[in-house]
């Protein structure tokens, strides 16, 4: 008789007994080891919609700088153009994704079971650890 396998996954594969993950290293838990199991979700910086709109002003008023200062002084105008730009740059580049982990109590330690960036890949583990651990009696 073959046991189920819960998930098969790029990173990952549950079975029946046991749990194993390739991230940086292949790690491999014992399913009736695992206590406590937990999701903690990490979400990205709550003022990104703000920085974006500092990052859009900083460049706006770089084209701006030209006409105002430029006559004036154009060392002057060239450094605060450098300065708006990479201010804009800087609010503008893309900001970390939100991501999942699932941690758990294993041997005594608190351990990070699995993680990921792609929310349909983690809900999939988690489906897969779930019905693992209740074909445990867990």
């Amino acid at each position: 008789m073959e046991l189920p396998v819960f998930y098969r996954g790029p990173r990952a594969v549950i079975t029946h007994s046991v749990v194993e993950v390739s991230q940086t290293a292949q790690y491999r838990f014992a399913v009736a080891d695992l206590l406590d199991v937990h999701i903690v979700r990490h979400d990205p910086e709550p003022d990104a919609s703000g920085r974006q709109v500092l990052g859009v002003s900083a460049l706006a008023a770089a084209v701006v700088t030209v006409p105002v200062v430029g006559p004036v002084s154009i060392l002057l105008a060239a450094l605060l153009i450098g300065i708006l730009v990479v201010n804009g740059a800087i609010c503008l580049r893309p900001r970390r994704r939100r991501w999942w982990q699932v941690r758990a109590e294993y041997r005594g330690e608190l351990v990070e079971v699995f993680s990921s960036r792609d929310e349909r890949e983690f809900a999939e583990f988690c489906r897969g650890l779930v019905r693992s651990l209740e074909f445990c009696g867990r």
